[in-house]
């Protein structure tokens, strides 16, 4: 019997479009929104979206593109919240900037409460878990039933 790598592939591509609408909703759930002002032209939870990458014909990796801003609020950071450790970047005019110190520590606190929606998308029952059961069931059936003497 035949692997129907088709069949596999779309299973997973529905799996990962639903996970990135549930990202969304979990998102919204949460309090994430679009502020007046933001630099942003729309929504950021608009933006997540499923990505895919083959070998062979199979689906090997699953990804979501997240904007860079949601993770800051994924983990409760800001302007005067960093974390622990700090970071360095080039800002748009080439300039080296650093994490400020005076905000080491603050990540998580005050009005900048983390919001982990992905994180909690991914371990509910239609996360990962989810893709697990999809693969288990795709591959094994197809390993199990080409053992079989024909």
């Amino acid at each position: 019997m035949a692997i129907d790598l088709d069949k596999i592939n779309q299973d997973i591509e529905q799996w990962g479009t639903n996970a990135a609408s549930n990202l969304q909703a979990t998102g919204s759930a949460m309090g994430i929104h679009h502020r007046a002002g933001s630099p942003s032209t729309k929504p950021s939870l608009q933006q997540i979206v499923a990505r895919f990458k083959y070998a062979h014909g199979l689906v090997h990796v699953v990804s979501f593109r997240v904007p860079r801003q949601l993770i800051f609020v994924h983990k409760g950071a800001g302007k005067g919240m960093g974390g622990t450790v700090g970071s360095s970047w080039a800002d748009r005019y080439g300039n080296q900037m650093k994490t400020n110190p005076n905000s080491f520590g603050k990540m998580g606190t005050g009005s900048r409460q983390e919001k982990p929606f992905y994180n909690s998308t991914m371990e509910s029952p239609a996360g990962v878990e989810s893709l697990s059961d999809i693969v288990v069931t795709s591959l094994g059936d197809a390993i199990v039933n080409n053992l079989l003497i024909k």
